[in-house]
């Protein structure tokens, strides 16, 4: 019998995606390379597993009782052939800005409380490294979209208004909501959690600039492109001497959220989580 562990894996992700595109993505492989794995494992079987005459593929009856199987199996096979090194740090993505107050004091406890080295890493893309495998979960602000992660909601906080020094908005104490849709607005086509479409159509900004990380967009901001909006924590990371930050009022709050794959997450996963929360709970996050 010439199948191995590779054959399992991809038939046990696609039956988890049920959807070829997004199983051989996960994988990292190309489609036409993820459908001869599945091909060859059904030809040993002698039986099919996967029923293609549908849009998405479904498993048969033999399919199902594989994954059952498997689903038992193979993490057990994995880990005995494959363990993690034992200082393997958990890798905590980011991307428009960590979280410092809670972010941190969780990484503190996790190494405290738990004996696990947390590390963060920043990758300028919408899931912070969560869709190549380059994180093992992540902070991120705004809405997650992608049906194959789970968002839990960490905290809400202010948003601020980013504004060149010699913009006329410079000389008010606080800019509104209404009043940053009557400009031009710097956004983040990457990883970004705004866009026009986030205001009323009476008073919806144009896009003065894009840019593709936190670093191009304080810069659109600072050579008057247009007004930045971004929460108060991550603001507060990026001093710059031709910008300012005021409040933003009337404006929605920004939402952080603890996101992780929704199949095999990384086994800390909800330890992390749980410490996130406690962070929170302590009321040493500012909101």
């Amino acid at each position: 019998m010439d199948i191995g562990i590779q054959h399992l894996r991809c038939f046990l992700t696609l039956a988890e995606e049920q959807h070829f595109t997004w199983a051989a993505d996960r994988l990292g492989l190309s489609q036409p390379t993820l459908s001869r794995h599945i091909q060859r494992l059904e030809e040993v079987l002698g039986r099919a597993l996967v029923d293609r005459s549908t849009r998405h593929p479904r498993l048969t009856v033999e399919g199902r009782r594989l994954k059952a199987e498997l689903e038992a199996l193979l993490p057990r096979l994995e880990a005995a052939l494959f363990p993690p090194p034992p200082e393997a740090p958990f890798r905590l993505g980011y991307a428009w800005g960590f979280p410092t107050a809670v972010g941190r004091r969780a990484i503190e406890l996790m190494e405290e409380r738990h004996q696990l080295l947390v590390q963060p890493v920043r990758v300028d893309d919408c899931t912070a490294g969560l869709r190549d495998g380059s994180a093992d979960a992540a902070l991120l602000w705004g809405p997650v979209r992608d049906p194959r992660l789970v968002a839990v909601e960490i905290v809400q906080e202010r948003r601020v208004a980013a504004v060149s020094r010699r913009s006329t908005l410079a000389v008010q104490s606080a800019v509104s909501w209404r009043e940053v849709g009557r400009r031009c607005l710097v956004v983040n086509t990457v990883s970004g959690t705004l866009t026009p479409d986030d205001w009323p159509s009476a008073y919806r900004p144009e896009v003065g600039a894009e840019a593709t990380n936190i670093d191009e967009y304080l810069h659109a901001v600072a050579i008057r492109r247009g007004v930045g909006v971004l929460p108060a924590s991550v603001a507060a990371q990026y001093p710059d001497p031709d910008i300012l930050y005021l409040p933003l009022t009337g404006s929605p709050p920004a939402t952080l959220h603890f996101v992780h794959p929704r199949t095999n997450p990384h086994p800390h996963t909800e330890t992390l989580e749980s410490v996130l929360r406690t962070c929170v709970g302590s009321e040493l996050v500012p909101r």
